[in-house]
């Protein structure tokens, strides 16, 4: 910032942080057109000269504001004034290569200033300064032009452009610039170079000012001279001017970078300081508080109180430090929840549910008991489905997917929205889409089957599922889905007690080839298994008992791996004892409890099939078989 002894004006403060240099040379100018008080006019042109001088490197615009500040001696200025004036003046000249012109301006301090006062004794080691520094550079030349071509040659180049850096000295960091640029064209390998490429940066940023510049030159030291010591440096001032132009996330990319690559960086104690600072601005207070943690307990406790000023707290101890480190820390601990749970809503309500789930997971590990925690927990797994959805609707529109994927995919959407989230509407949506993208094929058969599935069975809207299913029959002949659309039209023709309907739609789906599922036990299911034992209860239920009997005795001795097997012999055992066929009953009881000993495919199946005798668990079925046998020996 502006290093005159004079506090500046907020507004020409802010917008030198803004970097509009012209805007705050406009404000300052017109201050100084507007004010008549001395020391005012001059406190603006101190500020004009600054700006003029260290960052817009208007170098004569610099001199006329300190000259102009001279000329109002006459006026009555205070000398303080004009002394402050001529050592600007001076520093002015030495910036334009005008050594002489700047001697005179500090022996004119010299001659103003008595010989006990601190100015006197600055201009008297400024004109030292630039002297031997003028000295020393004609003996750097020398040894140039001696030594051309050999280590030496690198070294007297190197200490040129220091003697042209050192504002104390030659003061001409654009010299410095090129000398050190001329370094690196000559000798690009040489061991100096990393360090003459991180001068050319440092010059650009801490004195010129010229920040975009100094990220670009810093890169260069990380990317071209990455195992050197000044590459860590330079990532260090790149994640600071990010930090200081509000630019956080490009801040902590690069400090997470020096975290990875550099573990020893001696100033690691800063960077993660800096870490917290940057996640605390964007508002990642768990991580903020990690990184002050760090701090905290791995490197305050042993850090020398002289680099606290990497963190801007040179002025006060370590304990303090500690404090309110503990301060802040706390603070953040009480934050964090609601933080938290309200960046998830905001993620939700953006549809960015694949960041929001790492969110819910944080809160329901790290917040136990909490209420943000609960909610969490009750929003986790529907939260993975619509993230899962989300990803599915990325690759459909970001990847080059053929026309089969492009339909699985959304098949796979409109599954989830059915199967898991229960979001029947979207299902819907989404099965028509696979429909309409590509009707003919077995995609869009699976999307015909599953709206009428939910037309059936969650709308209850008998008459449209029946159109749909008939859809899959008529235009997907000889598909799976067509024989499963078959067997659906059957149940729905069952509800409606149109039995007659219900067993033709059976019996063609039996007629279908089979495709098995193989379950625990060694048990085989299928459709046509479905189909064959629904034979047998639609007669039941449509009292016909002689054909449901004829239908389960041959289902019984065709099916004997069927995972209905014992359903079946409850209800014939049932038929039996109605008929009074004792001895039949018993035996198709005690078939039946036999198989279903510890049997838990055949016990759902029973559960399944034969609700329509009360039997509604495991052990209502244990005790419906017991007592029908019980009565039926006793009697």
């Amino acid at each position: 910032m502006l290093t005159s002894t004079y506090g500046q004006n907020e507004e020409v403060k802010d917008l030198i942080q803004q970097q509009r240099y012209p805007d705050a040379i406009e404000v300052l100018e017109t201050l100084v057109g507007k004010t008549n008080d001395l020391e005012l006019r001059s406190q603006y042109y101190n500020q004009l000269g600054e700006l003029y001088y260290n960052y817009t490197q208007q170098y004569p615009k610099a001199l006329n504001v300190y000259k102009a500040i001279l000329e109002m001696e006459s006026d009555g200025l205070p000398t303080a004034e004009i002394l402050l004036a001529y050592i600007k003046l001076g520093d002015v000249y030495s910036r334009m290569g005008k050594y002489d012109f700047a001697i005179s301006s500090f022996r004119t301090l010299i001659d103003m200033a008595p010989s006990t006062q601190f100015v006197h004794q600055l201009g008297q080691q400024r004109i030292r300064d630039i002297r031997m520094a003028l000295k020393d550079l004609m003996l750097q030349r020398e040894i140039l032009r001696t030594y051309k071509g050999t280590p030496i040659h690198v070294v007297a180049l190197f200490q040129i452009a220091e003697l042209y850096r050192t504002q104390s000295q030659l003061n001409q960091p654009e010299k410095a610039i090129e000398t050190y640029q001329e370094l690196l064209e000559k000798h690009p390998n040489d061991k100096l170079a990393a360090e003459a490429q991180w001068r050319i940066a440092h010059i650009r940023h801490t004195t010129l000012h010229q920040f975009s510049q100094a990220i670009s030159e810093y890169e260069k030291v990380a990317k071209k001279y990455p195992t050197s010591n000044f590459a860590a440096e330079g990532l260090f001032h790149i994640g600071n001017l990010h930090k200081e132009a509000k630019r956080f996330e490009q801040a902590l990319t690069v400090y997470s970078s020096i975290v990875d690559e550099y573990p020893n960086f001696w100033n690691m104690h800063a960077v993660f300081y800096s870490l917290g600072i940057c996640f605390e601005e964007i508002q990642e207070y768990s991580k903020a508080l990690s990184s002050y943690k760090i701090f905290q307990h791995v490197y305050l406790p042993t850090l020398d109180p002289m680099y606290l000023g990497q963190v801007a707290m040179y002025d006060k101890t370590v304990s303090e430090v500690d404090e309110l480190l503990r301060q802040k820390i706390n603070t953040l601990t009480e934050l964090i929840p609601s933080q938290k749970y309200d960046r998830l809503v905001k993620y939700v309500d953006e549809g960015r549910y694949d960041q929001a789930l790492p969110l819910i997971r944080d809160l329901i590990v790290n917040e136990p008991g909490s209420q943000y925690a609960r909610q969490a927990a009750s929003l986790l797994r529907s939260y993975e489905h619509l993230a899962t959805i989300q990803k599915l609707k990325e690759h459909i529109t970001g990847s080059n997917l053929n026309i089969s994927e492009k339909n699985r995919t959304q098949l796979q959407i409109a599954t989830i929205f059915e199967r898991e989230l229960l979001d029947y509407s979207k299902a819907l949506d989404w099965y028509s889409k696979v429909i309409e993208y590509d009707p003919k094929s077995t995609y869009a058969a699976e999307a015909h089957y599953r709206i009428g599935i939910i037309y059936s069975d969650i709308l209850e809207k008998p008459n449209t599922a029946l159109q749909t299913f008939n859809t899959v029959i008529e235009q997907h002949k000889n598909t799976l889905q067509a024989m499963m659309s078959t067997y659906q039209v059957g149940e729905i023709y069952r509800r409606l007690q149109r039995y007659e309907e219900a067993l033709r739609a059976y019996q063609t789906t039996i007629g279908y080839p089979e495709r098995e599922l193989y379950l625990p036990g060694g048990y085989n299911d299928s459709f046509a298994d479905r189909a064959q034992f629904r034979i047998g209860r639609v007669h039941y239920e449509d009292q016909r008992y002689a054909d449901a009997r004829y239908a389960f005795e041959g289902f019984i001795k065709n099916r004997p791996n069927s995972p209905r097997f014992a359903a079946a012999h409850i209800y014939l055992g049932v038929m039996c004892q109605e008929s009074n066929d004792i001895e039949k009953a018993i035996t198709y009881y005690r078939e039946a409890e036999k198989v279903l000993v510890d049997n838990q495919v055949q016990i759902q199946m029973v559960l399944d099939e034969a609700g329509t005798f009360g039997l509604h668990s495991s052990q209502q079925i244990t005790q419906f078989l017991q007592d029908r046998i019980q009565r039926l020996t006793s009697d």
